[in-house]
């Protein structure tokens, strides 16, 4: 597969995180608002019979990936090591190094990418157009200038169609809270990417994306759990009941050891029982690959 960089520039703060199944999520209504109920169904046919053409990373701050959770074993300098437990990502070039095996020091002059900040808002009454009494809230927002996305696709053919899509999404948004301008961006380039540096008899790969499991996925290795809490979008938000059960992933970052040369994803789709409310709806949960050494001990 061919690996691809996206560029979104952000004209906003985002109230959701850059997640590979959210962003997948928005794909696939551009798909059903432009090719109908039929075209959403062959488009998402092979993902279910697990063989996707393409797969997606989440998005994260430009210049940065996810911190592979085997890092510190390559980090020599104990103040160092403590430092890089905090953080939630680094450079690119340490990155590599990571995926390498090879030793490295966290650059010191990285800050969190991110910046995270709280706003105010208050509710009003459609009758008297006045502040509601209780109508005070406060909305988490994270900032960046630019997202990176990657992508994995089978053909050329696939990357164009992504692209188009992306399109389409930026033009209403994305994520919660679109409605009041928040997830607006752009996308200013999709560039092939050669900046994965080859692994030398990788046994083992870090995920760029949060994922669960298929069957026969390994299970050896350093990884992170967390609940994701879905809810459905677009009009399946009035179906009376928009929340998806509650499904546990692994994060960006984890890392997995493999009995032979890893493969460009793993995971699978969650395709049963994920919406109550529409027993069709299903969850991207494939893992964006990326071979690695497994530390030695």
């Amino acid at each position: 597969m061919k690996t691809y960089y996206v560029s979104l520039k952000l004209h906003s703060g985002i109230h959701t995180p850059f997640q590979a199944d959210t962003l997948f999520g928005h794909l696939c209504w551009a798909v059903a608002y432009q090719e109908g109920e039929q075209g959403i169904r062959e488009f998402l046919k092979p993902f279910k019979d697990g063989n996707p053409p393409f797969v997606v990373s989440d998005g994260f701050p430009e210049g940065y990936l996810p911190k592979p959770l085997s890092a510190e074993f390559y980090i020599t300098d104990p103040t160092a090591q403590k430092e890089a437990k905090k953080r939630e990502h680094v450079a690119l070039s340490d990155f590599n190094l990571v995926r390498k095996g090879e030793k490295f020091e966290p650059h010191p002059d990285l800050s969190e990418p991110f910046r995270r900040i709280t706003t105010t808002h208050n509710r009003v009454s459609r009758l008297t157009n006045t502040v509601l009494e209780d109508g005070l809230y406060s909305l988490d927002e994270t900032y960046a200038e630019t997202i990176s996305v990657y992508l994995k696709v089978c053909d050329d053919k696939w990357k164009d169609k992504v692209a188009r899509l992306l399109q389409e999404v930026s033009k209403s948004g994305y994520g919660g809270k679109k409605s009041i301008g928040k997830g607006q961006f752009t996308v200013e380039e999709i560039n092939e990417f050669y900046e994965f540096e080859t692994v030398k008899e990788p046994d083992g790969f870090v995920t760029l994306s949060n994922f669960c499991p298929a069957e026969n996925d390994p299970t050896d290795g350093f990884y992170k759990t967390f609940v994701k809490y879905g809810k459905l979008g677009e009009e399946f938000t009035f179906c009376g009941n928009p929340f998806k059960r509650p499904l546990v992933m692994i994060r960006a970052g984890s890392v997995f050891k493999t009995s032979q040369p890893p493969k460009e994803f793993y995971g699978r789709m969650v395709q049963e029982g994920i919406a109550p409310q529409k027993p069709e709806v299903v969850q991207y949960a494939y893992a964006f690959a990326l071979p690695i050494r497994f530390p030695r001990p």
